[in-house]
Protein backbone atom coordinates (compact mmCIF):
# COMPACT_ATOMS: atom_id res chain seq x y z
CA UNK A 1 0.00 0.00 0.00
CA UNK A 2 1.67 3.58 -1.15
CA UNK A 3 -0.33 6.62 1.00
CA UNK A 4 0.02 10.18 -0.28
CA UNK A 5 0.53 11.63 3.42
CA UNK A 6 -0.81 14.86 2.54
CA UNK A 7 -3.71 14.12 0.52
CA UNK A 8 -4.44 10.63 2.35
CA UNK A 9 -5.03 9.13 -1.29
CA UNK A 10 -3.67 5.64 -1.10
CA UNK A 11 -3.16 3.75 -4.34
CA UNK A 12 -2.14 -0.10 -4.67
CA UNK A 13 -3.70 -1.48 -1.74
CA UNK A 14 -3.24 -4.71 -0.65
CA UNK A 15 -0.71 -5.31 -3.41
CA UNK A 16 2.74 -3.96 -2.64
CA UNK A 17 5.14 -6.63 -1.73
CA UNK A 18 8.78 -5.13 -1.66
CA UNK A 19 10.74 -2.81 -1.85
CA UNK A 20 14.69 -1.58 -3.30
CA UNK A 21 17.04 1.49 -2.74
CA UNK A 22 19.22 3.25 -4.35
CA UNK A 23 22.32 5.36 -2.72
CA UNK A 24 23.01 8.39 -5.35
CA UNK A 25 26.40 10.22 -5.15
CA UNK A 26 24.85 13.09 -3.80
CA UNK A 27 23.83 11.25 -0.22
CA UNK A 28 20.55 11.38 -1.59
CA UNK A 29 18.46 7.86 -0.47
CA UNK A 30 15.84 7.04 -3.18
CA UNK A 31 13.26 3.93 -1.92
CA UNK A 32 11.53 2.17 -4.46
CA UNK A 33 7.73 0.33 -3.68
CA UNK A 34 7.10 -3.01 -5.70
CA UNK A 35 3.85 -3.34 -6.27
CA UNK A 36 1.25 -5.48 -8.65
CA UNK A 37 -1.03 -4.17 -11.06
CA UNK A 38 -3.86 -6.13 -10.80
CA UNK A 39 -5.42 -4.37 -14.02
CA UNK A 40 -2.12 -4.50 -16.16
CA UNK A 41 -1.03 -7.51 -14.79
CA UNK A 42 2.79 -6.42 -14.30
CA UNK A 43 5.08 -4.81 -11.62
CA UNK A 44 4.94 -1.15 -10.70
CA UNK A 45 7.96 0.41 -9.10
CA UNK A 46 7.08 3.65 -7.55
CA UNK A 47 9.50 6.40 -5.68
CA UNK A 48 8.32 6.38 -2.21
CA UNK A 49 11.10 7.76 -0.08
CA UNK A 50 13.66 10.80 -0.98
CA UNK A 51 15.58 11.88 1.54
CA UNK A 52 18.70 13.51 2.35
CA UNK A 53 21.03 13.11 5.80
CA UNK A 54 18.49 14.66 7.36
CA UNK A 55 15.77 12.57 6.82
CA UNK A 56 13.01 14.02 5.47
CA UNK A 57 11.04 12.36 2.63
CA UNK A 58 10.34 14.75 -0.18
CA UNK A 59 8.01 12.56 -1.79
CA UNK A 60 5.14 13.24 0.87
CA UNK A 61 4.82 9.33 0.76
CA UNK A 62 4.82 6.54 2.70
CA UNK A 63 4.12 2.36 2.20
CA UNK A 64 4.02 -0.64 3.44
CA UNK A 65 3.94 -4.58 2.79
CA UNK A 66 1.02 -5.38 2.66
CA UNK A 67 0.28 -7.67 -0.44
CA UNK A 68 -3.25 -10.23 -0.24
CA UNK A 69 -4.03 -13.33 -1.49
CA UNK A 70 -6.01 -12.58 -4.00
CA UNK A 71 -3.64 -10.20 -5.69
CA UNK A 72 -0.64 -12.99 -4.93
CA UNK A 73 -2.61 -15.84 -6.62
CA UNK A 74 -2.79 -13.16 -9.76
CA UNK A 75 0.62 -12.35 -9.86
CA UNK A 76 1.94 -15.78 -9.61
CA UNK A 77 -0.66 -16.81 -12.19
CA UNK A 78 1.04 -14.73 -14.43
CA UNK A 79 4.21 -14.51 -13.90
CA UNK A 80 3.38 -18.58 -14.58
CA UNK A 81 1.99 -17.92 -18.09
CA UNK A 82 5.33 -16.11 -18.79
CA UNK A 83 7.38 -19.16 -17.98
CA UNK A 84 5.68 -21.23 -19.93
CA UNK A 85 6.16 -19.36 -22.70
CA UNK A 86 10.42 -18.89 -21.74
CA UNK A 87 9.77 -22.83 -21.60
CA UNK A 88 8.73 -22.98 -25.24
CA UNK A 89 11.64 -20.50 -26.41
CA UNK A 90 14.30 -22.39 -24.34
CA UNK A 91 12.99 -25.95 -26.16
CA UNK A 92 13.45 -24.42 -29.59
CA UNK A 93 17.01 -22.70 -29.04
CA UNK A 94 17.90 -25.83 -27.27
CA UNK A 95 17.10 -27.69 -30.62
CA UNK A 96 18.96 -24.95 -32.88
CA UNK A 97 22.01 -24.81 -31.15
CA UNK A 98 25.06 -25.84 -32.44
CA UNK A 99 26.71 -28.27 -30.30
CA UNK A 100 29.26 -30.84 -30.11
CA UNK A 101 28.37 -34.18 -31.83
CA UNK A 102 25.58 -32.80 -33.23
CA UNK A 103 25.02 -33.49 -37.24
CA UNK A 104 24.06 -30.07 -39.41
CA UNK A 105 23.73 -29.08 -42.93
CA UNK A 106 25.06 -25.88 -44.48
CA UNK A 107 22.72 -23.73 -45.30
CA UNK A 108 25.07 -20.31 -45.58
CA UNK A 109 28.14 -18.89 -46.83
CA UNK A 110 30.49 -19.57 -50.04
CA UNK A 111 33.86 -21.40 -49.21
CA UNK A 112 31.59 -24.58 -48.49
CA UNK A 113 29.01 -25.53 -50.64
CA UNK A 114 25.34 -25.95 -49.62
CA UNK A 115 23.41 -29.13 -48.47
CA UNK A 116 26.64 -30.59 -46.92
CA UNK A 117 26.21 -32.11 -44.14
CA UNK A 118 28.84 -31.85 -41.51
CA UNK A 119 29.22 -33.25 -37.74
CA UNK A 120 30.38 -30.84 -34.90
CA UNK A 121 33.09 -31.56 -32.69
CA UNK A 122 34.29 -27.79 -31.80
CA UNK A 123 32.51 -24.71 -31.00
CA UNK A 124 33.52 -21.66 -29.41
CA UNK A 125 34.64 -17.95 -30.39
CA UNK A 126 37.19 -15.90 -32.23
CA UNK A 127 37.56 -12.60 -33.18
CA UNK A 128 35.80 -11.20 -36.06
CA UNK A 129 37.38 -9.99 -39.55
CA UNK A 130 36.97 -6.44 -37.84
CA UNK A 131 38.27 -6.90 -34.85
CA UNK A 132 41.06 -8.62 -36.36
CA UNK A 133 42.08 -5.72 -38.50
CA UNK A 134 41.22 -2.91 -36.05
CA UNK A 135 42.32 -2.89 -32.66
CA UNK A 136 39.39 -0.43 -31.12
CA UNK A 137 37.05 -3.74 -32.21
CA UNK A 138 36.04 -5.91 -29.76
CA UNK A 139 33.66 -8.29 -31.65
CA UNK A 140 33.59 -12.11 -31.64
CA UNK A 141 31.80 -14.67 -33.53
CA UNK A 142 30.88 -18.47 -32.97
CA UNK A 143 32.54 -20.76 -35.07
CA UNK A 144 32.36 -24.97 -35.27
CA UNK A 145 34.54 -27.27 -36.39
CA UNK A 146 33.11 -29.99 -38.03
CA UNK A 147 33.96 -33.04 -40.10
CA UNK A 148 32.10 -33.61 -43.45
CA UNK A 149 30.51 -37.15 -44.46
CA UNK A 150 33.52 -37.96 -46.15
CA UNK A 151 35.95 -36.64 -43.07
CA UNK A 152 37.48 -33.82 -44.40
CA UNK A 153 37.85 -30.96 -41.74
CA UNK A 154 36.11 -27.66 -41.95
CA UNK A 155 35.68 -24.48 -39.65
CA UNK A 156 32.45 -22.74 -40.42
CA UNK A 157 30.74 -20.00 -38.73
CA UNK A 158 27.81 -22.18 -36.34
CA UNK A 159 24.94 -19.69 -37.79
CA UNK A 160 26.30 -21.22 -41.30
CA UNK A 161 24.68 -24.17 -40.06
CA UNK A 162 21.25 -26.04 -39.46
CA UNK A 163 20.84 -28.95 -36.91
CA UNK A 164 19.33 -31.89 -38.64
CA UNK A 165 19.45 -34.22 -35.71
CA UNK A 166 15.61 -35.63 -34.47
CA UNK A 167 16.34 -33.92 -30.34
CA UNK A 168 14.20 -34.79 -27.94
CA UNK A 169 11.72 -32.60 -26.64
CA UNK A 170 11.78 -32.15 -22.71
CA UNK A 171 9.25 -34.43 -21.06
CA UNK A 172 6.46 -33.28 -18.55
CA UNK A 173 8.98 -33.16 -15.57
CA UNK A 174 11.63 -30.76 -17.06
CA UNK A 175 8.58 -28.94 -17.86
CA UNK A 176 7.42 -28.44 -14.06
CA UNK A 177 10.86 -28.00 -13.10
CA UNK A 178 11.63 -24.93 -15.38
CA UNK A 179 8.11 -23.80 -14.36
CA UNK A 180 8.94 -23.71 -10.87
CA UNK A 181 12.68 -22.37 -10.63
CA UNK A 182 11.07 -19.55 -12.64
CA UNK A 183 8.52 -18.80 -10.66
CA UNK A 184 10.85 -18.91 -7.17
CA UNK A 185 13.04 -16.62 -9.21
CA UNK A 186 10.77 -14.38 -9.87
CA UNK A 187 8.66 -13.93 -7.68
CA UNK A 188 9.41 -12.80 -3.69
CA UNK A 189 8.94 -15.69 -1.26
CA UNK A 190 6.57 -12.78 0.66
CA UNK A 191 4.08 -13.66 -2.39
CA UNK A 192 4.41 -16.63 -2.77
CA UNK A 193 3.34 -17.12 1.07
CA UNK A 194 0.43 -14.68 0.56
CA UNK A 195 -0.72 -16.72 -2.13
CA UNK A 196 -0.48 -19.78 -0.21
CA UNK A 197 -2.82 -17.81 2.43
CA UNK A 198 0.06 -17.82 5.46
CA UNK A 199 -0.09 -14.58 7.68
CA UNK A 200 2.36 -11.64 6.71
CA UNK A 201 5.48 -10.94 8.76
CA UNK A 202 4.81 -8.84 11.98
CA UNK A 203 4.38 -5.01 11.07
CA UNK A 204 7.28 -3.41 9.47
CA UNK A 205 8.92 -6.37 8.35
CA UNK A 206 10.45 -5.62 5.18
CA UNK A 207 10.57 -7.32 1.65
CA UNK A 208 13.95 -6.28 0.05
CA UNK A 209 14.44 -7.29 -3.82
CA UNK A 210 17.86 -8.66 -4.42
CA UNK A 211 17.28 -9.46 -8.18
CA UNK A 212 15.31 -8.21 -11.27
CA UNK A 213 12.26 -9.98 -12.33
CA UNK A 214 12.54 -11.42 -16.10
Amino acid sequence: MIENTITGEITYKGATFAESEHFWLDGMLEVYAHSWDVEKHEIVIDTVIYSGIDGRNMCDTSFKIDINEETARDMIRTIKGHAVEAFAKSVIEEKQRIAKGRNCVVVKGRKVPKGTVVNVFWVGERPTYRSRNYDWMNETETVAGAYTEDGTKIWIKADYLKVIDGIKSPDRRNREAFIRNYVERNVPLVVRKAARGMRMAERGWRNKVTHPVE
